[in-house]
């Protein structure tokens, strides 16, 4: 009864006013129709004004775009409507031909539904709304919506009497409505930025209004009963907008005004009482009002209560109170043997015009920032760069450590020779001239010179400090020297490498060019062929050379791909080596086979790399005619050895040989090329966990040598050792002919080696069995191995297939990211193989039994 009582007391006004228009309406109805469409649109228009109100007078305080820039709106929308009312037919207010009321309609409402679209946009937004720039842009669409149908009357004609709506009135009654939906979803989407009550006043709002608008795109008489019922929905939207406005304009700033005060009240008060420093406040007569925590508990001041620690800076709290400023001290602190420093400031906080002060003191513990000044020096001279401070006059007051070492200076008299000593005579001048003009105006310094380091050797560096200010002054410099001597060389290199690059590319063009020239004027059968052979050879040449371009650049942005299979070692050499035999004559490739073994890599890449090894043999070899190629497995790894009698390469040299566009000085102007060839293989070799070495003497010949780890292969060849079954610390693999299915139990924390290593087993044990089916249980599978469901779908899920895999019931973890994992891995495999997820390892088994049957 209460409930009911007190929903009564809520909405009896509104009630009463409901009924008191529902009264009105039917009555009106009894003069006709024109009656009841005036004052259901005055009442329209009276509310829409209503909101325009609400909106523009809560504009400031409104923090909710969405409702503004609608709200605002309503001035113009409530004016077009007036204009329909006034042009109603039958009215004869505004005596026009036709029928211009249904014409306003229709771009009244297209007016409000994309201003409801539109609103959405504003939502989220931090830039201020400009309300006068809105207003007028309101006012421009309201005025040409106008004008186009009083004045210019080109609007398009919307009722015909006697045929009813035209096509174009009812086209854009729907185009009206989509855009009313789409509205309701992107509210509903950002429902978040409304509060429950108003986010329900306009779901209401738009899907009364969408009701409205399919009354008003089926009706066929202006008089008619859908004409009735889309007014009513019109005026119901209309008042459930105005709710929102007031809602969202008026009771929630009220209410979050206050509650914001008060969060504000306790969000400071929390955070004084949690601040590791100690606060105090004072009044005028310096007693102690407030402090943020209990001074007996702090470990410095055990012995301290608030009165002695108030005496301790008496004189600092009675000058501060005179002179109304900030002063800041420093106040030491003794215990147990051990002292402690804390930095002090007092703040005068003046109230009432300057009749009430009161002084703030904060705390502060400077006993780490005082060991951490001793620290600094002692860190300064581990950095790699040498540091230097100079007073404001630019004298030199600070070396650190780095600047004795490369100087080999006495530490004990560092500053005897000036730094212009250390500077390259041909940097000299214009060192000086940037130091000069930073220390006359105080701007920061920034220079490139070469520096003359103990060994005699200049080095490049770059120089740069920075002025420390106080009021406005230098003070201080803190100034750096960063050794750039490799980048410096770096620069040189690659633009003697586009230099090279322009004149490499350039040669087998201007070759294809010339011989295309000769072929066009050539009747000559075989000479044309002789030409078509050398363009052939100029273009692989240049295809070459831009794919050894395009690697690098994949290289330097980590998108080289590898595709990684298993393949035999030996017939990979053996296959370069002829390859390379059928285009050499002045050279024999001597490739001596080993055991057959094989390695789990990039097939494609690895012959990339022994391409280039075998190539240079034969490019650095002018004077010999023999390159010999070797391979051997060694402490489960597998060295590859490709040996040349050629030029050989000064041992100085050696360690820069695989730095990108690096020549060395014996080949570059003889034999030409990009440089790129072992810098690209390199780091295929280096993407395979293998190193690169080479050993080589001037004049005699060199021997380059490849590593590659072989620990999955050896790991198979032992497998293989003890039949069909297989286990280690990650997985349990069984053949069960009985059910001719492999069981494969994995176990623990899985990574990518441990899914590769137990992967690859699976591959050869399902050879060897001659199954078609696995049974694969991930129940006790720890964590997440997404980093291998790459691998496991692109490159696993093929070659189990290729072994001979028919039908996979895969038994999921608990791991909700290892069941991701599992779904990932089938997702970008080929969905060759018949694959199925279960829970349940029973439900499994039965599975793959039916698959039997089947």
């Amino acid at each position: 009864m209460r409930n009911i009582i007190s929903l009564f007391n809520r909405y009896y006004r509104t009630a009463f006013s409901i009924i008191c228009l529902m009264l009105v309406f039917i009555y009106s109805k009894r003069y006709g129709y024109i009656l009841f469409h005036t004052l259901v649109e005055l009442f329209s228009i009276v509310i829409a004004f209503a909101v325009f109100i609400v909106a523009w007078n809560s504009r400031k305080m409104q923090d909710n775009k969405y409702l503004h820039v609608v709200g605002i709106s309503y001035l113009f929308i409530g004016a077009l409507d007036l204009l329909h009312t006034l042009s109603y037919n039958g009215m004869n207010i505004i005596p026009l031909p036709g029928y211009p009321a249904n014409q306003f309609w229709v771009a009244t409402r297209g007016m409000e539904a994309l201003i409801f679209l539109g609103g959405f946009l504003m939502i989220g937004r931090k830039q201020k709304i400009n309300t006068e720039l809105l207003f007028l842009l309101y006012f421009v669409v309201f005025s040409l919506i106008a004008a186009s149908i009083l004045v210019w009357k080109v609007f398009p004609v919307c009722f015909v009497p006697g045929v009813g709506q035209t096509l174009f009135k009812v086209v854009s009654e729907y185009i009206i409505i989509l855009l009313l939906l789409v509205s309701l979803c992107l509210l509903y989407r950002r429902r978040a930025n409304f509060d429950r009550k108003t986010y329900q006043l306009l779901s209401g709002s738009i899907i009364v209004a969408i009701l409205s608008e399919c009354c008003f795109a089926t009706y066929t008489s202006n008089y008619g009963q859908l004409n009735e019922w889309g007014h009513y929905g019109k005026l119901i939207s209309f008042f459930l907008i105005y709710k929102a406005n007031v809602k969202m304009a008026f009771e929630k700033p009220m209410t979050s005004i206050f509650r914001e005060l008060k969060a504000s009240e306790t969000e400071y008060k929390t955070l004084a009482e949690n601040l590791p420093d100690l606060i105090m406040r004072f009044d005028e007569n310096l007693d102690c009002i407030y402090i943020n925590q209990d001074i007996s508990k702090l470990p410095h001041f055990a012995d301290s209560d608030v009165q002695a620690l108030s005496k301790r800076i008496w004189n600092e709290l009675k000058q501060a109170l005179l002179i109304r400023k900030n002063i800041a001290g420093e106040l030491e602190v003794g215990m147990q043997g051990s002292r402690h420093y804390y930095s002090f400031q007092i703040i005068p906080e003046i109230f009432d015009n300057a009749s009430e002060v009161r002084l703030l003191v904060i705390f502060r513990d400077i006993t780490i920032i005082r060991k951490e000044k001793l620290h600094l020096s002692g860190l300064l001279d581990t950095l790699p760069q040498q540091v230097w401070t100079a007073r404001a006059d630019g004298t030199i007051d600070y070396i650190n450590g780095v600047i004795i070492r490369d100087f080999a200076l006495d530490p004990d008299s560092p500053f005897g020779i000036g730094w212009q000593h250390y500077v390259h005579p041909d940097d000299l001048q214009e060192c000086t001239r940037v130091w000069m003009l930073s220390l006359s105006n105080g701007s920061e310094y920034q220079v490139q010179f070469r520096l003359k380091m103990a060994d005699g050797q200049y080095l490049w560096h770059l120089g740069r400090a920075v002025p420390i200010l106080e009021n406005g002054k230098v003070i201080l410099w803190i100034g750096s020297n960063t050794n750039i001597d490799l980048q410096k060389k770096g620069q040189e290199q690659r633009d003697e490498f586009i230099s090279i690059a322009s004149h490499e590319l350039k040669t087998p063009l201007t070759s294809i060019k010339a011989f295309n020239q000769l072929l066009a004027r050539t009747h000559d059968l075989e000479r044309a062929k002789s030409y078509l052979q050398k363009v052939d050879i100029a273009t692989t040449k240049l295809e070459s050379l831009i794919n050894d371009l395009l690697d690098v650049s994949k290289i330097n942005a980590g998108k080289l791909q590898f595709n990684k299979s298993i393949f035999n070692l030996n017939e990979l050499l053996k296959e370069c080596c002829e390859n390379l035999q059928l285009s050499v004559t002045t050279h024999r490739i001597i490739f001596n086979e080993n055991e057959h073994i094989n390695i789990y890599a990039d097939r494609f890449r690895m012959e990339q790399v022994i391409d280039n090894l075998l190539s240079n043999a034969v490019k650095y070899s002018p004077n010999a005619d023999l390159v010999n190629v070797t391979f051997k497995v060694e402490q489960e790894s597998i060295i590859i050895a490709v040996e040349d009698h050629g030029i050989g390469i000064d041992s100085r040299e050696l360690e820069k040989l695989f730095d990108r566009y690096y020549r060395s000085d014996n080949a570059a102007e003889r034999f030409g090329g990009l440089g790129l060839g072992l810098f690209i293989s390199s780091e295929i070799i280096k993407a395979h966990q293998g190193t690169f070495w080479i050993e080589s003497e001037l004049g005699v010949g060199t021997i380059v040598y490849i590593r590659i780890p072989l620990n999955e292969t050896v790991v198979i060849k032992n497998s293989m050792a003890k039949g069909l079954n297989y286990s280690n610390e990650y997985l349990t693999i069984s053949c069960n002919d009985q059910q001719e299915w492999m069981e494969v139990n994995w176990t623990g924390h899985q990574h990518f080696k441990s899914v590769q290593n137990g992967g690859l087993h699976m591959i050869e044990l399902l050879k060897s069995s001659g199954l078609k089916k696995v049974l694969n249980d991930n129940r006790e599978v720890l964590g997440n191995w997404s980093e291998a469901s790459d691998w496991a779908g692109k490159v696993w899920f093929p070659m189990m297939i290729e072994a001979g895999l028919q039908d996979f019931a895969w038994i999921f973890s608990p791991s909700i990211f290892a069941q991701l994992a599992a779904q990932k891995s089938f997702d970008v495999s080929d969905g060759k193989a018949n694959v199925r997820f279960f829970y349940d390892i029973e439900e499994a088994k039965r599975w793959l039994k039916e698959t039997n049957k089947g």
